[in-house]
C-alpha cells in the first residue's frame, strides 16, 4: 500500500492503461527533480513569479497522483507569492513539501521500478 500517493484518479483518467500511468509518473519524476531546485532557488532569490509558475505546473501532477500533503503546502506556497511574503515565513513550508513530494517520488521509483 502507498503512503506517499493514491494513483486512484490517475488510472481512471487513463482508463486503466498501464503503459500510459507509467508514462505519467516517468515524466512525474523527471519533472519534479527540476521544479522542486526552481522553487527553491525562486525562494532564496524571492522570485515571486518564478516560483508560482513552477508550483502552479506541478499542481496538476500533484493531484492527479494523489500527493494530498504536498497540495496542502503548495498552496501556502502559492499564497507567500501571492501575498510576496518574507522568505522565513515559506522556508518550513518548503521544507516539508519538498519532503513530502521526495517521498513521493522514492516510492513511485522504488513501487514501479523506475
Amino acid at each position: 500500500m502507498a503512503l506517499y500517493y493514491d494513483l486512484g484518479s490517475l488510472y481512471k483518467e487513463y482508463d486503466n492503461d498501464k503503459e500510459l500511468v507509467l508514462d505519467c509518473l516517468q515524466t512525474f519524476l523527471d519533472d519534479s527533480k527540476k521544479r522542486l531546485k526552481k522553487i527553491e532557488n525562486g525562494i532564496e532569490e524571492k522570485e515571486y513569479s518564478k516560483v508560482s509558475k513552477q508550483i502552479n505546473a506541478l499542481l496538476p501532477s500533484l493531484r492527479l497522483l494523489g500527493i494530498e500533503q504536498a497540495i496542502e503546502e503548495a498552496l501556502m506556497i502559492e499564497n507567500w507569492t501571492r501575498d510576496e511574503g518574507k522568505t522565513k515565513e515559506v522556508k518550513e513550508i518548503y521544507k516539508l513539501f519538498k519532503l513530502h513530494v521526495t517521498n513521493a517520488r522514492k516510492e513511485l521509483k522504488k513501487n514501479f521500478e523506475l
